[in-house]
């Protein structure tokens, strides 16, 4: 009788257990699937490039925001109004004042070291987001958080925009890269600007990233994309060594794009390597090194320019990697007691 009463029982439990631990799996599965791993490293060598373009660099700059633009696009989804800029609001907005305001003081240190003096630090600068100005670094107090401005527009107009057939948005992605530099120098305030003429990128990351990402699935296929790309590359190159400003108008751009779907198939022979750790730890946090970097690199830089009185590209890759090192605790501190504050968690 005892065995007919407590077997159930048992049976029961290790039923719910079981359940349980298959909604936990599948939370876990869900949200590995959610990223796509190579992307990640693409992110992670991507946002290491621009630690090294903010010193001493060779000129191979340009490929690096098309880059975090079209990646930025490949996830994107359209939801409903008060979800949508909700999200914004944690995963931009929030991190943009967060970084920014820890820049007033990383600025005014900088200066008292510059200065020797508590009254250099020019507090006009706090209001810099507010010039209205067609350059793109006049954040003065962190350059590179123009980049997270410039994403919220972004994606605010891609909330109205992806609503039309993809050959509008198509269109107006082509438009948007091939008149880049007439829109990039009409002023506007809040960078509104450059998230017109950036537009393209993203746009093309959302309409190309998941169709490539699934056309990715075997090694041939990778092979096939990796070497028509590497070599359509190679052939854009020659084209715009004839200068010939109407063709670089289309050609540059393609090449970015192009370029970028190359790098990514290349990084997607990496996938879950796991000697590609520390690669992806930097793309999983690209956003934090992009809001932190220059209070580290700026420092390291005058160092070494003290130490060795030069300015040269292999100088700014070893200040760039002892930057990206020093991050790393600064990474870890920041995910673990300010999540909220670098769009690492919702509220």
């Amino acid at each position: 009788m005892n065995k007919i009463i407590t077997t159930p029982h048992l049976k029961s439990n290790d039923s719910i257990h079981s359940q349980s631990s298959t909604k936990t799996s599948n939370r876990a599965d869900s949200s590995r699937k959610h990223r796509v791993d190579y992307v990640d490293l693409l992110k992670g060598i991507t946002i290491l490039w621009i630690i090294w373009i903010h010193t001493d660099h060779p000129e191979f700059g340009g490929y690096r925001n098309p880059i975090f633009f079209f990646a930025s696009g490949i996830f994107f989804k359209i939801l409903d109004a008060k979800t949508f800029f909700s999200k914004r609001v944690w995963m931009i907005i929030i991190p943009f004042i967060f970084f920014y305001l820890l820049s007033v003081l990383c600025r005014y240190l900088l200066d008292i070291w510059d200065t020797r003096t508590l009254d250099s630090f020019d507090w006009h600068r706090i209001l810099d987001f507010t010039v209205i100005t067609a350059r793109q670094d006049y954040l003065s107090l962190n350059v590179p958080l123009w980049f997270l401005l410039t994403l919220f527009w972004i994606q605010t107009f891609s909330f109205i925009v992806f609503r039309f057939s993809k050959y509008i948005i198509g269109i107006l992605a082509f438009l948007s890269i091939v008149f880049f530099e007439e829109i990039y120098s009409i002023p506007t305030p809040l960078m509104i600007n450059n998230a017109v003429a950036w537009f393209g990128y993203f746009a093309f990351g959302y309409l190309m990233g998941k169709p490539l990402i699934k056309y990715l699935n075997s090694t041939s296929r990778k092979v096939k994309i990796f070497i028509l790309t590497a070599v359509t590359v190679i052939l854009c190159i020659g084209i715009e060594s004839l200068e010939v400003e109407l063709l670089e108008r289309v050609i540059t751009p393609f090449k970015y794009i192009v370029f970028i779907i190359c790098f990514m198939t290349f990084f997607s022979f990496f996938d879950g390597k796991k000697y590609m750790d520390i690669l992806r730890f930097y793309g999983k946090n690209s956003l934090i090194i992009l809001g932190a970097h220059l209070w580290i690199l700026i420092p390291v830089g005058r160092i070494s320019f003290r130490l060795t009185g030069v300015h040269d590209p292999w100088i700014g890759l070893v200040s760039a990697i002892i930057t990206a090192i020093c991050l790393i605790p600064v990474i870890q501190f920041l995910s673990k007691y300010c999540a909220v504050f670098v769009g690492k968690r919702n509220s």
